[in-house]
């Protein structure tokens, strides 16, 4: 079996150098033995103490070998491992401000610079996870609280005597409001749980996709129309797949809203639908906002939110838990956008459902 080599590895760990080295070395130091053995007169008297010194020779042959074997081992190999698990220890206490610089001093990449690098890499990542984990946690405390505070605050107001029927109907309907909202935050954190523990299985059945992207349109009329926004619909009349409905559903909706969400007053939200051969593509794009080159990479973390939606209501679940029920479907999806010029999701579904 060929061994896949890292293509960031430039040169090798063990090289012929070292190799070549090593020989020379020992080449030296026999060939001095050698060169004793046959200069000094070999006779009876003197051979029991130059047995003597020959084997004090080859043992002293043997433990200088091997001290410099060892030591280049020590550095080569030894001493950057032993560097490693020491950072390694630090980022399990919780200390996610430990780096590894290079080890080799020319710049040269080996299977142990790989894997510093590597190191690196992923203590940059868990710390990136851990600061969208906090920031999570403070957005959902907020959620939380926003609508608690409402359903607490207009509680209390109802309890008076003096409210006319108009003012008690209107405090209602925002008790209703903000028990939907908390209502919907518990139902995404408690979805994306679920998603995340493998806990949804997929259950396909053929259905027809424009008619779904119709219905979800239409749930999302009063918005568009309150915002002027102008629709644009590219997709046949009849689209058949073979998907989970309810699933797809979910994320049919949370793009679309999202869409709508960051798209000014007048804007534009396009919807294109193609069936190919092999696949069924959903194209939602808008002229909205648009996302940053830096939040595209972590657009569908389930605790990441970009700056600039904190404007806007929302939790940084709806894309995290869109992800997940693509891969889910034994779909993908993948997002294309800058700032000020828009976003277009494109949802891409296997005709073949396994």
């Amino acid at each position: 079996m060929k061994k896949e080599l890292d293509p960031r590895i430039n040169v090798k760990l063990i090289t012929k150098r070292m190799i070549l080295l090593d020989a020379a070395i020992i080449t030296l130091l026999f060939g001095i033995l050698i060169y004793i053995m046959e200069v000094v007169p070999f006779v009876s008297e003197h051979s029991f103490y130059l047995s003597i010194a020959i084997t004090g020779y080859i043992v002293l042959t043997a433990w200088i070998i091997s001290k410099v074997f060892s030591h280049t081992r020590y550095i080569k190999h030894v001493l950057p491992l032993q560097q490693l698990a020491a950072a390694a220890r630090q980022v399990t206490s919780g200390d996610y401000s430990v780096r590894l610089a290079p080890y080799r001093k020319d710049h040269m990449i080996d299977e142990i610079e790989t894997l510093r690098m590597d190191f690196n890499q992923m203590v940059d990542e868990l710390a990136s996870t851990e600061i969208m984990k906090n920031d999570f946690i403070s957005n959902v405390s907020h959620e939380l609280k926003t609508p608690i505070a409402v359903i607490s605050n207009y509680s209390t107001i109802l309890q008076s005597d003096t409210l006319t029927e108009e003012e008690r109907n209107d405090y209602i309907g925002r008790i209703n409001a903000a028990s939907l909202q908390l209502s919907d935050l518990i139902s995404n954190i408690l979805q994306i749980s679920r998603l995340d523990n493998q806990k949804i299985a997929a259950k396909p059945l053929e259905y027809d996709l424009s008619e779904q992207l119709r219905q979800c349109i239409l749930g999302f009329e009063l918005v568009m129309d309150e915002k002027g926004i102008d629709l644009q619909l590219d997709f046949d009349d009849s689209i058949l797949i073979t998907c989970d409905e309810g699933l797809l559903k979910i994320v049919l909706n949370n793009l679309l809203s999202n869409a709508l969400k960051f798209t000014e007053h007048g804007g534009y939200v396009g919807i294109k639908a193609r069936q190919y051969a092999e696949n069924t593509v959903v194209i939602i794009q808008d002229n909205g906002c648009g996302i940053s080159e830096k939040a595209q990479h972590h657009i569908f973390d389930k605790f990441y939110q970009e700056d600039i939606s904190r404007t806007t209501k929302g939790n940084g679940l709806g894309l995290a838990m869109v992800k997940r029920i693509v891969e889910l479907l034994q779909g993908s999806v993948k997002v294309e956008s800058a700032i000020g010029k828009g976003s277009t999701f494109t949802v891409t579904l296997q005709n073949c459902y396994k």
